[in-house]
């Protein structure tokens, strides 16, 4: 398998035109006891295809050929003696070399913001115990895993996210860049060039100087006394094009399909539900191959938004749409008068300080303070969500695009649309569709789930970041407030990485179509016969 792996990445270069970087090796040599030990999961189809230049390139470098995975090709060959036993294989002797060095291993996450999300699935499932394979030292620990854990708190490797993607906001908040390593501004721009910048990249990827700090990731869990969610997940369907959304009787419906993956479990970078989330759902039907094409499609699927009718299978905006957090009624504002959420376009929360090259979060302040003072702004590592809620008018009141935000310890949405609505919500840039398969209503609930280490950049803002010391010993952790709850966030990434979590929350056709709701009919969405 791993003789493979080289020599495809070897060829990536070859089947499209010239490697961007250059026909030689630019990579920095690794010098183990000096050098800090790197793996890397890079999605070949990343940046413009940067992705699988930068795949080359570490094919014909020593050290990293060995240490850098296709992430597609991963999480595809997972026989025995395959990709994922390799990737395992080097994960455990990265993390004994780094030990020896008195430091924790790194893992490259290259790819756009939902990469991070993607990797650590890949790194649970390389961890995950196989029973049936104990004398290949896959057993259990007593945790599911196959590293104790002391040994995932020592070792867990920090992520290094690597900007391939549009938007990359994760890559941008950490000091990793906005766009990817040796991006030509000029056209006049040589291989050479854009070698050396990748080079380094790396360079400051393996530099045991760069910093490394927690980051809290958040999970879609149950609600607390549960052990499974009460709602369904589908995905939009229909047409490339300024709307997706078919016409029945003059009147257009949205039209589901079932989701594919991922299935959400971990939120690295912002949740939210309501305008953004159906602007993105209808951006992955629209997808372009440059970064500059997608930021177009979303600005006009944002406007078709604002100018279309609702669809009859949603609420005005957030209509119906209730948020509590720490027990508390967050949304609508003054809900205990009345108020309702059809006059707010979103709801959410960021974990990072950065969306969509624009939005930014800060503490709730008096008008004079968002105009002329200097607040808090949006923190990774505080334990807290920052919740937002706006509505077009917030832009005046902010003023701009530094949204207000509270600092939280949890949040609870609750849908009370009926049979046959639901409402679209995202998470770090993927969006689906939830609605009850039963026609009740249905909750979202969101806690933290981890503490996991990640690798600061030389391109940190910290105006954007504020403080990344959270007090605590830079480590893995499982999150909850007692044994219980962690040990249910073990469970849900255990059955997340054996696809448990597919059959929990992806909707069959036959549950999408009982509540009302439209799909595309089998003929149209079968292959055509050859």
């Amino acid at each position: 398998a791993r003789k493979n792996m080289r020599e495809e990445m070897k060829g990536f270069g070859v089947a499209r035109i010239a490697n961007r970087y250059g026909t030689d090796p630019c990579l920095p040599s690794f010098e183990a006891g000096r050098h800090v030990p790197v793996l890397g999961l890079i999605n070949k189809t990343s940046g413009a295809m940067a992705g699988m230049d930068i795949l080359s390139i570490c094919a014909q470098t020593p050290y990293y050929q060995d240490r850098i995975f296709d992430i597609l090709e991963v999480v595809r060959d997972q026989r025995r003696g395959g990709l994922l036993d390799v990737f395992r294989i080097e994960l455990c002797k990265a993390r004994n070399e780094a030990k020896l060095l008195g430091a924790r291993c790194r893992l490259i996450s290259g790819g756009g913001d939902g990469t991070g999300s993607f990797a650590l699935f890949i790194l649970f499932l390389a961890l995950k115990a196989v029973p049936s394979r104990e004398a290949d030292g896959f057993g259990d620990t007593g945790n599911g895993f196959i590293w104790t854990d002391e040994e995932m708190a020592e070792g867990f490797p920090a992520l290094v996210q690597m900007p391939l993607g549009s938007a990359n906001d994760f890559a941008n908040i950490l000091g990793w860049g906005q766009k990817y390593p040796g991006d030509k501004k000029l056209s006049c721009t040589s291989h050479t060039w854009s070698g050396r910048m990748l080079g380094r990249w790396f360079q400051f990827a393996i530099d045991p100087a760069s910093s490394v700090v927690n980051f809290d990731i958040w999970g879609i869990m149950p609600r607390h006394g549960e052990t499974v969610c009460d709602f369904k997940i589908a995905e939009l369907s229909g047409p490339r094009g300024p709307t997706p959304n078919r016409k029945i009787n003059g009147q257009r419906h949205v039209h589901l399909k079932e989701a594919g993956k991922p299935v959400p479990l971990f939120v690295c970078l912002y949740f939210s539900a309501g305008f953004g989330a159906y602007m993105t759902a209808r951006f992955q039907l629209n997808r372009h191959k440059t970064p500059f094409k997608n930021r177009l499609e979303y600005i006009r699927q944002g406007s078709g938004l604002v100018l279309e009718r609702t669809p009859p299978e949603m609420h005005l905006r957030l209509d119906k749409v209730e948020v509590d957090c720490e027990g508390e009624p967050y949304f609508p504002p003054r809900r205990q008068r009345g108020n309702r959420g059809r006059g707010y376009r979103e709801v959410g929360f960021y974990n990072i300080n950065w969306q969509a090259h624009a939005l930014h979060g800060a503490d709730r302040a008096a008008f004079s303070k968002r105009c002329c003072g200097r607040r808090p702004p949006v923190n990774f590592c505080d334990g807290k969500l920052d919740m937002f809620r706006w509505k077009f008018a917030s832009l005046l009141k902010n003023p701009g695009l530094r949204i207000q935000t509270d600092k939280k310890s949890d949040m609870l949405l609750r849908f009370k649309g009926g049979r046959g609505r639901g409402v679209f919500f995202q998470w770090d840039g993927e969006a689906r569709f939830a609605f009850s398969p039963i026609g009740e209503d249905f909750h979202i609930f969101i806690r933290q789930v981890l503490q996991i280490p990640v690798v600061l950049g030389p391109y940190r803002d910290r105006s954007l970041t504020g403080s990344v010391d959270n007090g605590k010993p830079v480590a893995f952790a499982f999150c909850g407030e007692a044994d219980e709850d962690r040990l249910l966030v073990r469970q849900r990434i255990c059955m997340n990485v054996a696809g448990g979590l597919d059959k929990e929350l992806i909707a069959t056709r036959e549950e999408i179509e009982r509540v009302g709701f439209l799909m595309p009919s089998r003929a149209a969405a079968a292959p055509p016969a050859e």
